[in-house]
């Protein structure tokens, strides 16, 4: 317990007194330790900069009635926990940097302030310290704000880089193992033309008579593009990837008979119901047919590699902030 007798009891007492109820001032916290990491103190004023905007607008919640005081206090306390889950990893992290002895030149921090500032403000410092002054923020919060987040995302990657590798064979196995998620399903290449009920009180006249025209040879595009309601411009054609569909891309109705054509062959007439019960009218043709096939690993193998890299460098950091946390002295308040 000799760190936390680094922190004055004094701090520790009022922020116990305030969580019972959730209604409390900004000032009157300012001291309130809401963990102590090692030999440092998280206080809870910290916690509120990242959650306070958010507390309001749950307070306008239960003041219009959308949700009750119960509720309100209920995700108040749940976000006050996972922002000061990440701001023990922060100082966690924070603390493995200056330990190793890592010392970042201090025009990375430049160039960052300088990039938020452009960014979030339209290079506007004044605009800047207005919203600092809103938020109750002095400048050199954002500033540490800013050099602490630069910290972790570089020590992250550092962590990162220096642990994962994936070899061939991992890439393989994995390809092995999900090879049913690279299956590339039935595809036909179609045209249709489509009659909507309301075309014409003679739609099923005109419906047949264009089949008439398919059954005589005449172009089925320049057909589409004379009397289909589907597509008319691109002659009929399937509007989505080039005119390719699967199965699950149709109509079931469609599907089973567009998946029976042979290359270059058109379907009969189709009636089909809409939804208020009219009769619509298809004639399906099929300009190309591509079976089944898996993608090959040659195709795909830098894309499996990131998924890999993403995988283990997940799995990287979460052991690295596990040990950080095992080795630490951690005391929460909050």
């Amino acid at each position: 317990m000799a760190a936390l007798n680094l922190i004055p009891r004094i701090a520790l007492i009022p922020l116990c007194w305030l969580t019972a109820g959730l209604g409390w001032a900004q000032n009157s916290v300012n001291n309130g330790v809401a963990a102590v990491v090692n030999s440092e103190a998280i206080t809870f004023r910290e916690v509120l900069a990242q959650t306070q905007m958010e507390e309001d607008d749950l307070r306008a919640q239960q003041l219009a009635g959308k949700i009750t005081d119960d509720e309100r206090k209920k995700r108040i306390r749940s976000r006050r926990k996972t922002v000061l889950d990440s701001l023990i990893e922060t100082r966690l992290i924070i603390q493995d940097y200056k330990k190793k002895g890592y010392n970042f030149p201090d025009y990375y921090f430049d160039r960052e302030e300088r990039s938020r500032v452009r960014d979030q403000f339209g290079g506007d410092r004044q605009a800047l310290v207005k919203t600092l002054e809103d938020r109750g923020m002095t400048m050199a919060d954002w500033k540490k704000n800013i050099r602490d987040t630069f910290i972790v995302q570089q020590m992250r990657q550092i962590n990162a880089k220096r642990f994962i590798t994936i070899s061939p064979h991992m890439i393989e196995e994995y390809y092995q193992l999900h090879v049913r998620d690279f299956l590339q399903p039935d595809r036909v290449k179609l045209r249709m033309i489509y009659l909507a009920p309301e075309s014409g009180a003679e739609v099923e006249a005109v419906a047949k008579e264009v089949l008439a025209q398919v059954e005589a040879g005449v172009d089925f595009a320049q057909l589409a593009k004379k009397y289909s309601d589907y597509n008319r411009a691109g002659g009929g054609l399937f509007q989505e990837n080039g005119g390719w569909v699967e199965r699950d891309g149709l109509k079931r109705e469609l599907a089973e008979v567009a998946f029976q054509l042979r290359p270059g062959q058109a379907s009969g007439l189709m009636t089909l119901l809409n939804a208020q019960g009219a009769s619509a009218y298809y004639i399906l043709m099929v300009e190309e047919v591509r079976k089944a096939t898996v993608t090959p690993l040659t195709s795909i193998r830098e894309a499996i590699e990131s998924t890999l890299v993403a995988a283990e460098s997940e799995k990287v950091q979460r052991e690295w902030i596990d040990r950080l946390k095992r080795d630490a002295y951690i005391d929460r308040f909050l």
